[in-house]
């Protein structure tokens, strides 16, 4: 809440008394209204952290709004944040998509073809071996989401 109410163009934040999914409500200053739903991680030793508590039920009832978009948190407190509008948060778990963020492994696994959640897994630094060195070849990267707090614009 913190980091959006820096935001110039943030008029106000908002948290629902009851949680039906959205974590926080924010209005632009142009009247927009968006949905937020925050994800915190678990940190390990290593220096990777595992958010492993997306519904997949959810995160598909969720890409069918245009407004709705998931804020992952990492680290306690959190340092860095992965902004992501539902839909496209939905296509990188449909195609498992394996990449880097900051030069580290991330990996959208579990939920296609079945299961009930997803795990989203950013491994630490020096962390993934061959299949890091593969991402890093590949320059899939989803470091367009990292503290992209303008697409909540």
């Amino acid at each position: 809440m913190a980091q959006l109410l820096s935001k110039s163009w943030v008029a106000n934040v908002y948290s629902p008394a009851a949680d039906t999914g959205v974590d926080l409500v924010l209005l632009t200053k142009e009247q927009k209204l968006r949905k937020i739903q925050v994800k915190t991680s678990r940190i390990y030793p290593t220096g990777g952290s595992w958010f492993n508590s997306i519904s997949r039920r959810h995160l598909e009832e969720d890409s069918t709004q245009p407004d709705m978009f998931y804020v992952l948190a990492e680290g306690h407190p959190p340092t860095g944040f992965l902004v992501f509008p539902a839909q496209e948060l939905l296509k990188l778990f449909e195609s498992q998509f394996v990449g880097t963020c900051q030069g580290q492994l991330v990996r959208f696994e579990g939920g296609f073809p079945a299961g009930k959640k997803f795990q989203f897994r950013h491994r630490g630094p020096g962390r993934g071996g061959d299949a890091l060195l593969q991402a890093k070849i590949s320059s899939k990267s989803i470091d367009r989401y990292w503290n992209s707090w303008d697409l909540l614009r």
